[in-house]
């Protein structure tokens, strides 16, 4: 298969691979990484056609250009001796208007430079004219540095050319995707709230659920509803539910007056794939059948800014009535429109056990289900992820994870594996989660632990 190589953003390296991964799984195309160092500034991989190319570009928000390789060495020497052996690859662009143009990666190349090293390519025998706007081809030539700061004009004149690998080859285009991270920025959203994910997140998020038209995806702490804007945007239907209604509505009330998610959606053009979304605690969820939704992508709230919360109240509190609860003026408590059901603190790990389940049971065979798990970092262990029959983690390495120094949040995706829907979740507190219990997840008590951690 040809070789092709991608200049990619220096943020979120261990996203990379899964993302790229997931974007050839919607597609149904075949991808091999070929760079022993994946995490460098130019990833090599081999795609069978450029079509192939042309959806990475247009999906992943990493990728800033690619470009089939024709040739590459340590030194210009060894590019430059690869190349003649093999001029027959440029045969089919011998009498094109083309360019050449030269990139680099965590380096600007004087221009001087770039000029001597565009006419040392003379002998490649192409025949067409050079047209510097809308040529026919183009041509690049990538330069792989490591990333070391040079901060001064002197620091950056002295490394320049003490690359670590040089690339040639015929430019795909570039990174279609990457005008998605402003046009969905938080910023300029016309609806948001201070848990939202940053917007490049949500779409790095999305490629992990393998968003598609005609696929249902469902976010059950949707919050404001940033998980799902990225996977409508590559053409996914989706529906939310959250245990706070006004987290979904915001703070605009009155008639013909929008929920704040539905705002924010006709902003981007994606109302259409809204479907609806209801105010329910996903413990007490109305659902009562399994096996219907593609995915499930969430960020469940775990105490940074928001706790997450179900319904109930906490150990040694008055228990709650069974029966209704009448007002002298006849009418119910539960009925009144100011009414706040009583709620109690939901544990990370109780919540994360039981998030699993949900998807074995109402995920279709091979759905996905996408979330951020946070912990301290001291405290992490890969068994911390429960396992749950019917269900399995996908991993690259060690993960994907955003790091915030003593703590951070990993990338999970599990694919349902089970056939069947198995039975819903009884979402009860588990045993194995008791304050004091042995071998507890690095995520029990997540806030708390944060707290401790940050004040030493």
């Amino acid at each position: 298969m040809p070789l092709y190589a991608l200049r990619l953003v220096i943020d979120h390296k261990t996203f990379r691979l899964p993302s790229l991964l997931s974007i050839s799984q919607v597609f149904g195309f075949p991808i091999r990484f070929v760079s022993e160092d994946k995490t460098r500034g130019l990833l090599v991989i081999e795609l069978e056609k450029d079509d192939d190319m042309e959806k990475i570009l247009d999906r992943e928000t990493l990728v800033l250009s690619a470009a089939e390789v024709y040739a590459e060495g340590a030194t210009y020497d060894e590019l430059h001796a690869q190349l003649k052996s093999k001029l027959h690859v440029l045969d089919p662009y011998k009498h094109s208007s083309f360019k050449i143009i030269i990139e680099s990666a965590h380096h600007s190349i004087p221009e001087p430079r770039q000029i001597e090293t565009i006419n040392s390519f003379k002998y490649t025998g192409l025949e067409g004219k050079i047209r510097l706007k809308n040529p026919e081809v183009e041509f690049i030539v990538y330069e792989d540095y490591d990333w070391v700061p040079a901060n001064t004009p002197e620091q950056r004149l002295a490394r320049d050319g003490k690359f670590h690998r040089v690339y040639f080859g015929r430019k795909i285009g570039n990174g279609r995707a990457r005008h998605l991270i402003i046009s969905h920025s938080v910023k300029t959203r016309a609806y948001y709230g201070n848990t939202s994910m940053e917007a490049q997140m949500g779409f790095l998020m999305a490629n992990q659920a393998l968003p598609a038209p005609g696929k249902l995806i469902y976010d059950p702490f949707v919050g404001t509803g940033s998980m799902l804007y990225a996977v409508a945007q590559f053409g996914a239907y989706v529906m939310g539910s959250d245990i706070d209604g006004r987290q979904i509505r915001g703070k605009k009330k009155g008639k013909g007056i929008k929920p704040g998610i539905l705002r924010a959606a006709e902003q981007y053009g994606l109302q259409n794939k809204f479907l609806d979304f209801c105010t329910f605690d996903v413990t007490k969820s109305p659902i009562r059948r399994g096996g219907w939704i593609d995915a499930i992508i969430t960020d469940p709230p775990y105490g940074v800014r928001a706790g997450a919360k179900r319904l109930g109240r906490k150990e040694g509190k008055k228990p709650l009535r069974e029966e209704p609860y009448q007002l002298p003026d006849g009418t119910y408590s539960h009925e009144r429109s100011d009414y706040i059901p009583p709620s109690r603190p939901y544990e990370l790990a109780n919540l994360t056990l039981d998030l699993i389940l949900l998807a074995r049971w109402i995920l279709v065979p091979k759905g996905r289900l996408v979330f951020f798990l946070p912990t301290v970092n001291e405290d992490y262990d890969e068994i911390d992820i429960p396992k749950v029959e019917g269900m399995r983690e996908l991993k690259i390495g060690d993960g994907s994870v955003q790091d915030f120094g003593k703590w951070g949040r990993r990338l999970i995706t599990m694919e349902k594996i089970a056939l069947d829907d198995g039975e819903p979740p009884k979402f009860e507190d588990h045993e194995e989660f008791k304050e004091g219990a042995e071998d507890l997840p690095g995520h029990f008590g997540f806030y708390k632990r944060l707290v401790i951690y940050s004040n030493r």
